[in-house]
């Protein structure tokens, strides 16, 4: 995806239809469903109107390891080319942060930190819901090859 098709999530007001996976820890489906719903009804930085989970693979399923590196991957395609966006408008340096003029600019830097930081948002892909991160640490991926029963990527549709 363009990183100019990224950036004009945020604009495109009629847009309604967001799409993510999401990595849950529970003993089934059953439960990773209430716990994706409690948190997004409880997150205070995303809104959505409706949520659907289209589908559903647990870590047991071999196709699993596969569709994880894959929406990791889409997260760090959607990050690297907000890097390379904020390059080509010459942010190259810390230094740089100090002329960074709010807008366009800082708004690229606002949604580079997300990624960085965990903060879900509207551009996240892929969302780790037991480490609040975009990524999967070492400890994390020992924990789904230990017991891959408990774990389970949530493939949702989510609407404004």
């Amino acid at each position: 995806m363009p990183v100019s098709d990224i950036l004009s999530r945020h604009e495109d007001l009629s847009k309604t239809n967001y799409y993510h996976e999401i990595l849950v820890k529970a003993p089934d489906m059953a439960a990773c469903k209430t716990r994706m719903l409690n948190f997004f009804n409880h997150y205070q930085l995303v809104r959505y109107s409706g949520i659907h989970i289209n589908e559903s693979i647990p870590a047991s399923d071999p196709g699993f390891g596969s569709r994880l590196i894959e929406a990791i991957d889409k997260n760090r395609q959607i990050l690297h080319g907000l890097i390379t966006e904020l390059q080509k408008e010459e942010v190259n340096t810390l230094d740089d942060l100090e002329k960074l003029p709010q807008g366009y600019k800082s708004k690229m830097l606002h949604i580079i930190t997300h990624f960085l930081d965990g903060f879900f948002g509207i551009d996240t892909y892929f969302f780790n819901l037991e480490e609040y991160s975009h990524w999967v640490s070492d400890k994390m991926q020992k924990s789904i090859e230990a017991t891959p029963s408990a774990y389970w990527l949530l493939s949702v549709e989510a609407e404004f």
